[in-house]
């Protein structure tokens, strides 16, 4: 049965700063950790890359669903750990102060065990976005 997770996280940086670290690809490149992507922006532009986790090579696909900058992404994710499911990823960005209160709702995991992997996962890449520096 499929299941979804909601990760928040505050980062100094500006909701425009964060909106374009996730859709222009060089920016993505750095704080995604990831060494090859290939991006198309906007709404129906196609994505893939791959991730290195515990000495495995993760790609990812999918295509953007929504942008609508400064506040607001969607996207499908497919990966191994979806099971071949067209999961969908939510980004929120509100502004707090100077900086950004960020929500990422993913949903259309396939169970619970790739519930708590993505999870843990995304604390762990949201916590890079704090290191973004202005453009």
């Amino acid at each position: 049965m499929p299941t979804s997770l909601t990760v928040k996280r505050r980062v100094s940086a500006a909701p425009a700063r964060v909106f374009q670290a996730w859709t222009d690809p060089e920016q993505f490149k750095k704080w995604f950790l990831t060494d090859r992507i290939i991006m198309h922006a906007g709404v129906d532009g196609l994505f893939w890359w791959n991730t290195r986790f515990e000495g495995k090579v993760w790609p990812h696909y999918g295509r953007w669903l929504k942008q609508e900058k400064p506040r607001l992404l969607e996207l499908t994710w497919m990966s191994e750990a979806t099971a071949g499911l067209e999961s969908i990823v939510r980004v929120e960005l509100q502004p707090d102060g100077s900086g950004t209160a960020i929500t990422l709702t993913h949903s259309n995991l396939p169970d619970e065990e790739s519930r708590g992997q993505h999870e843990e996962g995304w604390k762990q890449i949201l916590a890079t976005l704090d290191d973004l520096r202005p453009a």
